[in-house]
C-alpha cells in the first residue's frame, strides 16, 4: 500500500468547499439578479421555478455571500495566527510558473516545488483581489437599502458596475482554476487531496519535492 501524506487538515478543507460552493452559489443568483433566467427560460427547468423571482434569487444571494464571506474572513484569521503563508508568492514564481504550465503541456520539467506549486501562489492573490473586490463592493450594495445611507445615483451606478464586472472576472477565474486541474492529470492527486486530506508520498516526492523535504525533517 503506498504511504499517505496528509497535506490538508479537516478544517482546511471544510473551509475550501464553503468558499467554493458558496461562491459558486454567488455567481449563480448573481446572474439572477440582473435577472437573466426568466429572460431565457431557465427558471422554467424543472427545480429553477425560484430562479423567476428576485425575492427568492436575492434571498440566496443573500445567505450565501454571509457563509462566503464568513469561511474567507476565517480562512485569513485561521492561517494568520498559524503564521501559514504557504500561499503567499515567492521570489521567481512568475518564471517557475511558465515552467510549471510548460512541462502540463510536455514542454520541459518542471521546476522543484513547495506545497503549492507557483503558479498557485500567484493565483491565489489574484484571486483574493477580486473576492475582497466583491466583498467591499457587495457590502456597499446592502447597505444603501438601509433608510439612514443615502448614496448618490452615480456611486451606486460606479459601485454595481464595478461588482459586476469583477464577478464576470471571478467566474473566468473559476473556469481556469477548475479547469487546470479536471484537465491536467498531473494535478489530479491536487484534487484528490481536496476531498480526503492526502496525496501519496510518491507525488509528493516527486512533485513538491521542497515541502516533502520539509515534512520529512520534522
Amino acid at each position: 500500500m503506498k504511504r499517505k501524506i496528509k497535506r490538508h487538515s479537516l478544517i482546511e478543507i471544510i473551509e475550501h468547499w464553503s468558499i467554493a460552493i458558496s461562491g459558486i452559489v454567488l455567481l449563480f443568483t448573481g446572474l439572477g439578479c440582473l435577472p437573466l433566467y426568466k429572460r431565457y427560460y431557465i427558471s422554467e427547468i424543472p427545480g429553477f421555478a425560484w430562479t423567476a423571482d428576485f425575492y427568492n434569487v436575492t434571498v440566496v444571494h443573500y445567505i450565501a455571500s454571509i457563509i462566503f464571506v464568513s469561511a474567507v474572513i476565517f480562512h485569513i484569521f485561521y492561517h494568520g495566527l498559524r503564521r501559514d503563508f504557504s500561499l503567499l508568492p515567492k521570489k521567481g514564481d512568475l518564471s517557475k510558473s511558465i515552467k510549471v504550465i510548460g512541462a502540463m503541456l510536455g514542454i520541459g520539467k518542471e521546476p522543484p516545488s513547495d506545497k503549492y506549486l507557483p503558479e498557485q501562489r500567484i493565483a491565489y492573490v489574484g484571486i483574493g483581489m477580486v473576492v475582497l473586490i466583491l466583498t467591499v463592493t457587495g457590502i456597499i450594495k446592502v447597505l444603501k437599502n438601509l433608510q439612514w445611507i443615502i448614496l448618490s445615483p452615480t456611486f451606486e451606478s460606479i459601485n454595481t458596475l464595478i461588482h459586476t464586472l469583477t464577478g464576470f472576472i471571478f467566474i473566468l477565474a473559476l473556469i481556469v482554476h477548475v479547469g487546470t486541474v479536471i484537465l491536467f492529470k498531473s494535478n489530479w492527486p491536487l484534487l484528490k487531496s481536496m476531498f480526503t486530506g492526502y496525496v501519496d508520498e510518491d507525488y509528493a516526492k516527486h512533485r513538491h519535492s521542497l515541502w516533502y523535504e520539509k515534512i520529512r525533517k520534522n
